[in-house]
């Protein structure tokens, strides 16, 4: 046993060490459309004629906003381009569609989530929105004339079979940042250098938390597995990876006032603050209470603590498995040098085996004790590289939610060591 815990902590320690290894990634498909890239291939200062001048004039370009709402995939809202020329109904250009066909959930594990920009009447765009319950919001956007033009011409020539895909990231690339950096060409870089101007004071973490926070689940799974690299603050421009955010800083920027479409009847607004760490708290205080059952002198209340104990411990080492898959296998760069895989361990899978195994033989009950002290030691050295060197992780809530688990585990099994001597 203590060989086999042995080679799994250098197995632990090895999985994050060389996480970042696939820097490279795994390749993508060659046919992707990079925004920013192309966005400096556009004119955004042309001559026009007195006809295009007209024309782009009476054009009108709009940047929509709809409210978060379920499934998780849309808690965050979205963003869409709206464009209504002269010669006919509104268009709307949005960059957030994707397929569950074509290989998605594999993909979606890779860390490649190929999304597309789709076209549609802005009507059925809004209708679709309303019929969510979702807020439905625009904002003119006060361009010149020239950008007007070269804005349409970008967005054309986007939607075009061969160009509409693009690898979409959660925090960097999205329905919004596209937008975003659109609009920061088309104004002649004055937003961007505005926006980044302004320090929002949270990260990437904290204002996700905001908009996960309708569910536990989801805000504390994925605070699990992403890594400290969207622990620093951000300025507001890096803040505009989420609809709602980009749509008050244009309207800051503008000095413009947004017109609601529709408002929500039902669901209820992003909170002003979430603290993910008051109720891992109290998460705590519950996981504490089972390992706990098993010094009780009722053979059925021990078994059930026994029982829950190792169904919890499966599902702590299941997700903890889960982060060194996407560490070491995986696109998904948010993940890498994540020390969460200390904190929470793959080890607790071991403790859950022996604690199934212990429900008939008081012997296993050392194997537990030897595996728990290495689950406690794990954390500590976790802990202890947060304390004593540079390196910062936004995982406060992890240490909080487990350490009572642990304690209580220690507690139980070394109560069960000393009977047995």
């Amino acid at each position: 046993m203590k060989r086999f815990l042995i080679t799994l902590l250098l197995v632990l320690i090895a999985s994050n060490v060389f996480a970042i290894s696939i820097t490279e990634g795994i390749s993508v498909r060659p046919d992707l459309f990079y925004s920013e890239e192309e966005l400096r291939k556009e004119d955004f200062s042309g001559e026009l004629s007195d006809d295009e001048r007209e024309y782009y004039e009476n054009t009108s370009i709009y940047l929509m906003t709809a409210s978060p709402a379920e499934p998780v995939y849309i808690y965050f809202g979205h963003s869409g381009l709206v464009i209504d020329t002269p010669d006919q109904e509104p268009i709307t250009y949005e960059w957030g569609s994707f397929s569950f066909s074509d290989g998605f959930y594999l993909n979606f594990v890779k860390g490649l989530l190929y999304y597309s920009i789709t076209t549609g009447w802005t009507e059925r765009s809004t209708a679709r929105f309303i019929n969510d319950d979702r807020t439905v919001s625009i904002l003119p956007l006060t361009l010149s004339a020239e950008a007007k033009k070269a804005v349409m011409h970008f967005v054309s020539r986007n939607a075009l079979p061969e160009n509409r895909t693009y690898l979409y990231h959660y925090y960097k690339d999205n329905c919004a940042t596209r937008i975003r950096d659109i609009y920061a060409e088309a104004t002649g870089g004055e937003f961007r250098n505005w926006a980044e101007s302004i320090e929002t004071g949270r990260s990437y973490r904290e204002w996700a938390e905001l908009y996960l926070s309708p569910s536990l689940f989801f805000e504390y799974l994925l605070n699990y597995w992403e890594g400290p690299s969207i622990d620093e603050p951000l300025n507001l421009y890096e803040a505009c990876f989420l609809p709602e955010i980009l749509e008050k800083a244009i309207s800051g920027f503008e000095n413009q006032e947004r017109t609601v479409l529709y408002e929500t009847k039902s669901r209820e607004p992003v909170p002003e603050s979430y603290s993910l760490e008051l109720r891992a708290a109290a998460i705590g205080m519950v996981l504490m209470v089972f390992p706990l059952l098993t010094l009780s002198r009722k053979r059925g209340i021990r078994r059930s603590g026994d029982v829950t104990t190792a169904i919890i411990e499966m599902l702590f080492g299941i997700i903890s498995v889960a982060l060194i898959v996407l560490m070491a296998l995986t696109n998904h760069d948010v993940t890498y040098w994540n020390i969460n895989v200390f904190v929470i361990s793959p080890v607790l899978l071991i403790s859950s085996v022996l604690h199934l195994a212990s429900l008939g033989r008081k012997e296993r009950r050392r194997a537990l004790w030897q595996s728990n002290f290495l689950t406690l030691f794990l954390y500590a050295l976790a802990l202890l590289v947060q304390l004593i060197t540079a390196f910062h992780q936004d995982n406060a809530s992890y240490y909080i939610s487990v350490l009572p688990l642990y304690a209580a585990e220690l507690i139980s099994a070394r109560s069960w060591f000393r009977r047995s001597r």
